[in-house]
């Protein structure tokens, strides 16, 4: 109650939090889990003011609001007779929300410089400023309509069946894009054989070609054409791996499916830069004995359906918590989106 009664920047950190399972206990994170971002909306007045010489080309009613959240809200609209989702952020949002960071920031820091507390390996200061990048660029429009751009050239000759809404235009404050017609993939799941593979495929697709991962692909971002194509939506929290991230990720990747459990666990500890790992042996162990139930499982003949690899990388996760090793943030992203993502796959496809 407390968090929702405070400003967007605490709303979206105790949001983030609860994806962070590496840094913090189960039942913090469930809990977390169930904030909403839904916000009221915002006057239509507003609106108007912000979309300016913009109005000329646009046709905006206040009655046709199909969404906000705590950044901008979302307008069903017209774009010169074209139907057009647009998106305007909140009245005073960026000074809010680095009010907010400002306070945030000060409380990491003076924690983070208390050694009796033991908080130092949470490299909280370092977490903040991660934090603030990701939502200072969702205030941005500008920014999002260029990570639709890079999505959709990505994506348009391949031949998996994904789409992404067409930029049309964007201010800082505003963005203009197409909107997509489609059912939630919610609505398919136990019957959507056909969809889960596309989805997944897309998935290591973005982390293992493209290198650009859409970090926020739960099933309320997930749209179904009539002739089958995925529309992922909100590309406003895109990850990036870097050269590095790139090496960490493939080279963990083959250890794991060569079921090299025991160097898996070592390269985890040695390639993480905040680590406070007292028995990194016995850390490897029980890295290499999750990977060993996974390989073991997979020789009986189960199918995935049968192994949870959510359950298994949740168990990495806490791992990593209980034994002070702080993965880097474009691994955690993968691992979460993961975890997320065979959630998905599997309500569609149970096998």
């Amino acid at each position: 109650m407390s968090l929702r009664s405070l400003g967007p920047a605490f709303i979206k950190l105790a949001q983030w939090a609860a994806t962070r399972r590496d840094l913090f206990p189960p039942t913090i994170c469930d809990a977390l889990s169930d904030l909403h971002s839904s916000v009221p909306p915002h006057p239509h007045t507003h609106t108007l003011d912000t979309l300016g010489s913009l109005r000329q080309d646009l046709d905006v009613r206040e009655d046709e609001v199909v969404g906000s959240g705590c950044v901008a809200q979302v307008y069903k609209g017209l774009y010169k007779g074209k139907t057009v989702a647009i998106k305007v952020v909140h009245p005073h949002i960026k000074e809010q929300i680095e009010s907010d960071l400002n306070l945030i920031s000060v409380v990491a820091s003076i924690l983070d410089s208390i050694p009796f507390i033991g908080l130092h390996w949470f490299a909280l200061p370092d977490a903040v400023g991660e934090f603030g990048d990701l939502l200072r660029r969702q205030t941005d429009m500008t920014l999002e309509y260029e990570e639709l751009v890079k999505f959709r050239d990505e994506f348009k000759d391949g031949p998996l069946k994904i789409s992404f809404p067409e930029p049309i235009m964007a201010t800082p404050e505003v963005l203009v894009e197409s909107f997509e017609d489609g059912t939630p993939i919610s609505e398919h799941y136990g019957k959507g054989k056909e969809l889960a593979t596309p989805l997944l495929s897309a998935f290591l697709t973005m982390v293992f070609r493209h290198s650009h991962i859409h970090a926020d692909l739960h099933p309320g971002n997930v749209l179904v054409r009539p002739n089958g194509t995925l529309v992922f939506l909100d590309v406003g929290i895109a990850a990036r791996l870097g050269r590095e991230d790139q090496t960490n990720l493939r080279d963990l990747f083959r250890a794991i499916v060569l079921n090299r459990g025991i160097e898996a666990g070592k390269m985890i500890v040695d390639r993480s830069k905040k680590s406070d790992c007292a028995d990194p042996d016995e850390f490897a162990r029980k890295i290499a004995q999750i990977i060993g139930e996974f390989h073991e499982s997979r020789s009986k003949g189960l199918t995935l359906g049968a192994v949870k690899i959510g359950g298994l990388l949740g168990r990495v996760l806490e791992l990593c918590r209980s034994h002070g090793v702080l993965l880097e943030p474009a691994m955690a992203n993968v691992v979460l989106s993961t975890i997320v993502l065979e959630g998905l796959g599997r309500s569609l496809d149970p096998d």
